[in-house]
Order: C-alpha cells, then structure tokens, then sequence
C-alpha cells in the first residue's frame, strides 16, 4: 500500500508550487522537502544540481534556505548546507537582502531559558534560534554581511524577549560570533 505522500504525489497532476516546497522546509519536514524538490525541478536528479536550483530559487523573499531558517527548521537547513554550494550560507534574499544568519538573528530570543540566570551556556533545544545561529556561524556564514539596510544580523536581533534582560539576546549572538571567530582561526 502506497504512503500518503506518495498517493498525494501519484494524484498530482502538475508540478508542486514553490509555496509547497517552502512549506516543507518550513515544517522541517526532510522526506517531503526532498519529494518536493524532486518534483519541482524534474530534470534533476543531482542531489548537489537540486540543492544549486533550490537556493537559486527566490521569488523575492529568500529562496527555501531562508524560510528554513524562519522557523529553525534544522534537519533541511543542514540537507540544503550540506549539498548546496558553500555560497548559499549568505546569499542574500533578492527583496531586502537578508543573509539566512540575518532571519535567524530576528528570532534568536525565541525559546526557554534553562537553569538560573547565570546559566552561560543558553545554546541548547530550548533555544533553537540561537543554535541555528551558532550552526550557520560554524558553516561559514558572515556575521559582517549588510542588507540592503546597511543592518548586520547581531542588528536585527531584539534588545528583550521573554525570560531575557534587555540587551542579553544581542550580547549572547556576539558572544557566539567571538566564538565562531576563535574557532575559524
């Protein structure tokens, strides 16, 4: 018996939209993602070809690497990292000009704070954002780079989030650059 997503795939009768593959990748949904793909870009059977025409893609808002990074969708960010060009790290969406490291930055205070307030080490599950963040940092992503705002992505990231004191998200994202500066040396 054939898998919901294949029965779904075999009723298709047209390729899926770009929507749907961004979808996917906002779901962290890594098997969908991959299918979509395939579907999307039909003559391609390259994983390395398909990760190229997938970051390549952008309607304007980012191409689905940045999406990923909207809801720190890890699984197909590392599965797009992994067979994309080294490059995809920072493109930067066509409208804007965000980096992927920029759409994780505006959500780095999103999550749970564990232990006491004097807990140093905040990159955990409970804080997927600043992971991600950490993750993008380790894979060659720039910290320096600018939108078309002339903004650095430590300047979108919020001064207070909840169980954050004013200025903790943005001191915490430097500290992981210093950290991802002393690592690259």
């Amino acid at each position: 018996m054939p898998s919901p997503r294949d029965a779904a795939a075999a009723r298709r009768t047209n390729k899926p939209s770009f929507f749907e593959v961004v979808d996917a990748a906002r779901a962290d949904d890594l098997p969908a993602f991959r299918q979509l793909l395939h579907e999307y870009f039909p003559d391609i059977d390259d994983d390395k070809k398909l990760m190229r025409a997938c970051v390549e893609e952008d309607r304007g808002a980012g191409c689905a690497l940045h999406f990923a990074c909207d809801t720190a969708a890890r699984r197909v960010v590392a599965y797009i990292l992994d067979h994309a060009p080294q490059s995809a790290v920072n493109q930067k969406a066509r409208r804007g000009g965000e980096t992927p490291l920029h759409r994780v930055a505006r959500m780095c205070h999103v999550g749970r704070k564990c232990g006491d307030d004097d807990d140093e080490d905040v990159v955990t599950t409970k804080y997927p954002y600043l992971s991600l963040y950490q993750e993008l940092l380790r894979r060659g992503a720039d910290p320096d780079a600018l939108d078309d705002q002339k903004r650095r992505p430590v300047d979108v990231v919020v001064n207070k989030g909840f169980g954050w004191s004013m200025g903790d998200v943005r001191r915490r994202v430097e500290q992981l650059q210093e950290e991802g500066k002393v690592v690259k040396k």
